[in-house]
Protein backbone atom coordinates (compact mmCIF):
# COMPACT_ATOMS: atom_id res chain seq x y z
CA UNK A 1 0.00 0.00 0.00
CA UNK A 2 1.11 3.48 -0.62
CA UNK A 3 1.86 5.93 2.14
CA UNK A 4 -1.18 8.06 1.29
CA UNK A 5 -3.56 5.14 1.83
CA UNK A 6 -1.92 4.24 5.14
CA UNK A 7 -2.13 7.84 6.33
CA UNK A 8 -5.80 8.01 5.31
CA UNK A 9 -6.59 4.76 7.15
CA UNK A 10 -4.78 5.90 10.31
CA UNK A 11 -6.65 9.21 10.17
CA UNK A 12 -9.98 7.46 9.71
CA UNK A 13 -9.34 5.04 12.57
CA UNK A 14 -8.22 7.93 14.80
CA UNK A 15 -11.35 9.93 13.98
CA UNK A 16 -13.62 6.98 14.73
CA UNK A 17 -11.73 6.23 17.95
CA UNK A 18 -11.96 9.87 19.05
CA UNK A 19 -15.69 10.02 18.37
CA UNK A 20 -16.23 6.76 20.26
CA UNK A 21 -14.19 7.94 23.24
CA UNK A 22 -16.05 11.26 23.29
CA UNK A 23 -19.43 9.51 23.26
CA UNK A 24 -18.39 7.12 26.04
CA UNK A 25 -17.20 10.04 28.18
CA UNK A 26 -20.43 11.98 27.63
CA UNK A 27 -22.55 8.92 28.46
CA UNK A 28 -20.60 8.27 31.67
CA UNK A 29 -20.87 11.92 32.69
CA UNK A 30 -24.64 11.98 32.06
CA UNK A 31 -25.12 8.76 34.01
CA UNK A 32 -23.15 10.13 36.97
CA UNK A 33 -25.17 13.36 36.98
CA UNK A 34 -28.43 11.40 36.84
CA UNK A 35 -27.28 9.21 39.75
CA UNK A 36 -26.37 12.26 41.84
CA UNK A 37 -29.70 13.91 41.04
CA UNK A 38 -31.55 10.74 42.05
CA UNK A 39 -29.68 10.68 45.36
CA UNK A 40 -30.59 14.32 46.04
CA UNK A 41 -34.24 13.66 45.23
CA UNK A 42 -34.29 10.64 47.52
CA UNK A 43 -32.77 12.66 50.36
CA UNK A 44 -35.33 15.45 49.81
CA UNK A 45 -38.12 12.87 49.82
CA UNK A 46 -36.91 11.49 53.16
CA UNK A 47 -36.77 14.99 54.67
CA UNK A 48 -40.27 15.76 53.39
CA UNK A 49 -41.56 12.50 54.87
CA UNK A 50 -40.01 13.31 58.26
CA UNK A 51 -41.52 16.80 58.21
CA UNK A 52 -44.93 15.40 57.22
CA UNK A 53 -44.69 12.87 60.05
CA UNK A 54 -43.89 15.70 62.50
CA UNK A 55 -46.90 17.70 61.25
CA UNK A 56 -49.24 14.71 61.60
CA UNK A 57 -47.94 13.99 65.10
CA UNK A 58 -48.39 17.66 66.01
CA UNK A 59 -52.02 17.58 64.88
CA UNK A 60 -52.88 14.27 66.57
CA UNK A 61 -51.34 15.39 69.85
CA UNK A 62 -53.61 18.42 69.74
CA UNK A 63 -50.75 20.87 70.04
CA UNK A 64 -51.50 24.43 69.10
CA UNK A 65 -49.73 26.78 66.77
CA UNK A 66 -47.09 27.10 65.52
CA UNK A 67 -46.63 23.83 63.69
CA UNK A 68 -43.14 22.37 63.28
CA UNK A 69 -41.10 24.14 60.66
CA UNK A 70 -39.53 22.53 57.63
CA UNK A 71 -36.06 21.00 57.88
CA UNK A 72 -33.24 23.52 57.51
CA UNK A 73 -31.54 21.66 54.67
CA UNK A 74 -34.65 20.94 52.62
CA UNK A 75 -33.96 21.56 48.91
CA UNK A 76 -30.49 22.97 49.62
CA UNK A 77 -27.96 21.21 47.44
CA UNK A 78 -24.26 21.76 46.86
CA UNK A 79 -24.50 22.66 43.19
Amino acid sequence: MSDDVIIALVGLISAIGGALASNLYAAAKNRLEAYQLAQEMQADNQRLWQWNRALVDHIYKGLGPPPPGPPEDLFKHDD
